[in-house]
């Protein structure tokens, strides 16, 4: 294989996290086990975007529902749910707004997913996640309080949503320190939404295979 071929054309410095990565872990340089490291943590990034899309849509649409409890079905134009935003926050829904609003279906792909996310911070408990948010995520433990089902929710949104920009960006992941982690955190946070696309998204991914067999 025309390793330094390939190194030259996608660059040595983005190559250098993965020889040394290699180095670390067999002692030595290998420009073959490097490689497959490469190829290992390419696709593995595109294995995770089924899970991740099934994940994001689901949650986002959840998010919504709650906000259409409480403010009704064209919430992003309710001007007492506006206010209750923060500044960046309402920024965003109205810029998203801005070219006009063609019912709630329309507008949620053009709003940023961080904006769901912050919508899982305790400034909305009061309003949105202690009276409905049993509604939205019927299957979450019921030992939980609306606000710990709430914050692991929020948590696991952080975690997933910084892993899909590395993706994004066909950045490194195999050296992630949430790695492991992502894959049941999306499990977790559809199966409270509703365990039958769950069990449906988790017969068609195929990211646990891959992960059970790592380069190094």
């Amino acid at each position: 294989m025309p390793y330094a071929a390939i190194e030259h054309a996608l660059s040595i410095n983005r190559f250098s996290t993965y020889r040394q990565a290699v180095i670390r872990s067999i002692g030595k340089s290998c420009n073959t086990t490097t490689l497959k490291l490469y190829e290992w943590n390419a696709e593995l990034s595109s294995r995770f975007f089924f899970p991740i899309h099934i994940y994001e849509v689901a949650i986002r649409n959840a998010i919504s529902d709650a906000i259409s409890i409480r403010y009704g079905s064209d919430w992003p134009t309710n001007a007492v749910f506006q206010n209750s935003l923060n500044h960046l926050d309402k920024q965003t829904l109205q810029s998203a707004l801005s070219n006009g609003y063609h019912g709630v279906g329309k507008l949620l792909p053009e709003i940023k997913f961080v904006w769901f996310e912050n919508m899982l911070t305790s400034r909305h408990d009061g309003r949105i996640w202690k009276p409905y948010i049993t509604k939205t995520f019927p299957n979450a433990p019921t030992y939980m309080t609306p606000q710990e089902i709430r914050k692991a929710l929020k948590d696991a949104c952080y975690i997933i949503r910084k892993f899909r920009n590395r993706c994004g960006h066909h950045e490194p992941i195999f050296n992630s320190a949430s790695l492991y982690d992502v894959y049941p955190h999306i499990r977790e946070s559809l199966n409270w939404r509703c365990a039958t696309t769950s069990q449906w998204m988790n017969s068609k991914q195929s990211v646990s295979e891959l992960l059970c067999k790592p380069v190094i």
